[in-house]
């Protein structure tokens, strides 16, 4: 099932081909959010930082774009479907429907909602580098979209070498983050992740785990400038993102890690979101 710019299909063949066509295009921008049960976790975040992403795209974004219009998307989606898994991701890619021209610079949007299981148990992988190409370290990185080709390069290295997940780096080689979403390092009694600055996206969830972390745990998250070497010294290191879920990192070339502080973190913060 397809929300295709308000409608719903069963089947993108299904969609008329002059709408099929936008799909031509290359994303102007990619999100992803969760539901519980039919409540979104962190909407308003979300809906804020959709705006936010396409005012930076330089498109004209139609006025029926409210919070309340996505919510009432979302929910007639998810009335459409039967899923089996009781944390569900939506994914929202938006497109230009005009390519730029001198008398109209600005380009108007559609976007194609769809809805996905996803399993949110907590996952264990080992974990790889990916250096032939690197995220650089300026604000248009903290868009989804502007990496998203360089992460599915990652993911297929990792995935041909027989590891679960890759971490990227920037052009000052630098850690910024990883193939499956976010990445948090724990290390006596504190937790790092690369800063915003560093190229690092900027998710909605990975903002509310620091928030959580920094009000309501004893941990003190850092965001700040994390060097290769960093990954060796770590206790543990730990993923999330909203398409991928929570990720436990078992293994890092020689190193292996423990999962005691951030299998607890999850649970609490898992809570936390359903609350």
């Amino acid at each position: 099932m397809i929300n295709f710019d308000g409608k719903c299909y069963s089947r993108f063949k299904d969609v008329p081909e002059q709408l099929l066509f936008h799909l031509t295009n290359l994303p102007v921008h990619t999100h992803h959010l969760l539901s519980f049960q039919a409540e979104f976790f962190l909407l308003e975040a979300h809906y804020f930082s959709i705006m936010a992403a396409l005012r930076q795209s330089r498109v004209e974004i139609p006025m029926q774009y409210s919070l309340t219009f996505f919510k009432e998307q979302m929910q007639q989606l998810n009335d459409y479907l039967t899923v089996n898994t009781e944390i569900q991701c939506f994914s929202l890619k938006f497109y230009r429907t005009h390519n730029s021209t001198t008398d109209k610079t600005v380009s108007p949007i559609c976007f194609v909602m769809q809805l996905h299981e996803i399993s949110w148990e907590s996952k264990d992988l080992n974990l790889t580098l990916y250096k032939d190409h690197y995220v650089f370290s300026n604000d248009y990185s903290n868009l989804f979209q502007t990496n998203a080709s360089l992460r599915e390069l990652g993911q297929v290295f990792a995935y041909e070498n027989g590891f679960g997940a890759a971490l990227l780096l920037n052009n000052h080689r630098r850690l910024v983050e990883s193939t499956h979403g976010a990445v948090f390092l724990f290390h006596e009694g504190k937790i790092q992740t690369p800063a915003l600055n560093e190229g690092a996206f900027n998710a909605v969830l990975r903002r509310a785990l620091i928030d959580f972390l920094n009000k309501e745990s004893e941990w003190e998250v850092i965001e700040t400038e994390i060097p290769i070497f960093s990954i060796q010294q770590a206790q543990e290191v730990f993923l999330i993102s909203s398409d991928h879920g929570w990720i436990q990192i078992n293994q890092f070339r020689k190193k292996k890690f423990e999962k005691l502080i951030s299998e607890l973190i999850y649970k609490k913060f898992l809570i936390h979101l359903k609350s």
